[in-house]
């Protein structure tokens, strides 16, 4: 059977209809009349996620890159599960209007970290003020040991649900054979130029164990891959709405296996560029031979997770990849003609103003076209996060404050109000056209085939 599991905070054995189920995520104006959790839109008004949406910077309007994308667990629960009522990060009034309605016995709820407040709160008002019998909780968010989630909530689904919440809904069990890749169909506004890519995901979870990551404690050691047909139909479907590219955005991609290679051969013979979400050791698995024959396949470009560029953080943090190996990497990367972007993360417990501000030139040196930075946050559930609590270092108690821009831990060489000016000179600097000649370089190419 496909992965997933419940905890039950009330034993209530309480089985709804399919069609009395509500399920929603986080609506698109989650905080937008609360002055203190003023934030750009991550939620766009037509109801996607934007990636970049936090970048407040400096950055040249025309230089802005921006994503619109479906949230993928919910994507998926939506393609997988048959009666219930889905929104899709609504306005507020759409999740008011469908309760009062009355249809509805249980209100399922997906959400994050910092969208918890929002959850609590809804939870009471669906069961106080329109008679929802129960409230259920999924996503990142359950990982969050808000003592308020026991008094609100009746079930919180961990991990992958497609298989668990179709049996609590009194529907048959679902393998993972058994489930569908949803459309995941991405729009970009990416240096001068607009596309559509196709984004797939055929093996969901991490197997690392990074001390800072969600994903292997929401899933302990990932879920079973997809079916090839699953794989094949959403591919077919990309091609047939006109993508010529795919991205693969599993949390970590390994080609090279045996179900990697069937997924890369069904990409080739559909004549299909890709990109892919990968970590370096995935490509140490590959071997220079088999990034080579990756590029050959079609792999024009990557997103992979620099994070720091300090040994020591690497080695706290269980990272199984050293810095030389990632700059000799990048270096190959930067000869195949394969566009890096990267993941990067300020404010481990060993950086400091300075270290921070002499990695930022490192990385614009590195070839990088752009580069996501956060704040390291201890997330619930993670070993940093058990580390932060018993030594009493969590010093902002907020969850909305948990995006990744606020430094929520007390840190022994920063403190808050500089680690977001830190952030905001990463943010700015790195993927300026002024100091980073890789990415000015990517937007003359971009703005050339577009004309």
């Amino acid at each position: 059977m496909a992965k997933g599991r419940v905890v039950y905070l009330k034993e209530t054995n309480f089985v709804p209809r399919p069609e009395r189920v509500l399920i929603t995520s986080a609506p698109r104006d989650v905080y937008e009349n609360d002055p203190l959790h003023r934030r750009l839109p991550v939620l766009t008004n037509d109801g996607y996620l934007n990636g970049f949406a936090e970048y407040i910077t400096d950055i040249p309007e025309e230089w802005k890159f921006s994503t619109w994308q479906k949230d993928y667990g919910f994507a998926f629960l939506e393609a997988n599960i048959k009666g219930p009522t889905f929104l899709h990060h609504p306005y507020s009034t759409t999740i008011i209007e469908h309760m009062e309605s009355g249809v509805y016995d249980v209100l399922c709820i997906s959400a994050f970290t910092w969208t918890l407040p929002w959850a609590i709160k809804m939870a009471h008002l669906a069961k106080r003020e329109y008679g929802i019998k129960e409230v259920w909780l999924g996503g990142y968010a359950v990982m969050t040991d808000e003592p308020a989630m026991n008094q609100v909530f009746d079930r919180l689904f961990w991990g992958y649900g497609e298989n668990v919440l179709n049996q609590a809904i009194g529907l048959s069990p679902k393998s993972a054979e058994d489930i569908k890749h949803p459309d995941l169909i991405t729009r970009a506004d990416w240096l001068g130029r607009k596309t559509q890519i196709g984004h797939l995901i055929f093996k969901r979870g991490c197997p690392n164990r990074c001390t800072y990551c969600a994903d292997p404690v929401f899933q302990p050691g990932g879920d079973y891959p997809l079916s090839i047909d699953a794989v094949e139909e959403i591919l077919d479907y990309y091609k047939w709405n006109g993508i010529k590219s795919v991205y693969i955005s599993n949390q970590e991609t390994h080609m090279f296996n045996t179900f990697g290679q069937e997924v890369l051969h069904a990409i080739k013979k559909r004549d299909m560029y890709f990109g892919m979400l990968t970590s370096f050791q995935a490509l140490a698995f590959c071997g220079e031979d088999g990034i080579r024959e990756l590029r050959d396949s079609g792999l024009s470009f990557l997103l992979v997770g620099l994070e720091s560029l300090n040994d020591k953080n690497l080695e706290k943090t269980k990272r199984k990849t050293r810095q030389k190996f990632m700059e000799d990497t990048l270096k190959l990367l930067r000869q195949l003609n394969i566009g890096v972007t990267s993941t990067y993360m300020i404010c481990f417990e060993d950086d400091t103003v300075e270290s921070i501000r002499e990695a930022k030139k490192k990385i614009i040196d590195l070839g990088i076209i752009v580069s996501l930075f956060n704040i390291t946050v201890p997330l619930p559930g993670t070993p940093f996060y058990y580390q932060c609590k018993e030594q009493n270092m969590i010093t902002d108690w907020n969850w909305s404050h948990w995006t990744g821009n606020h430094l929520v831990w007390k840190h022994p060489n920063i403190d808050p109000v500089t680690a977001k000016e830190l952030l905001a000179e990463m943010r700015s600097e790195v993927n300026h056209p002024d100091y980073n000649p890789t990415l000015f370089k990517q937007w003359e190419r971009n703005t050339k085939k577009s004309r």
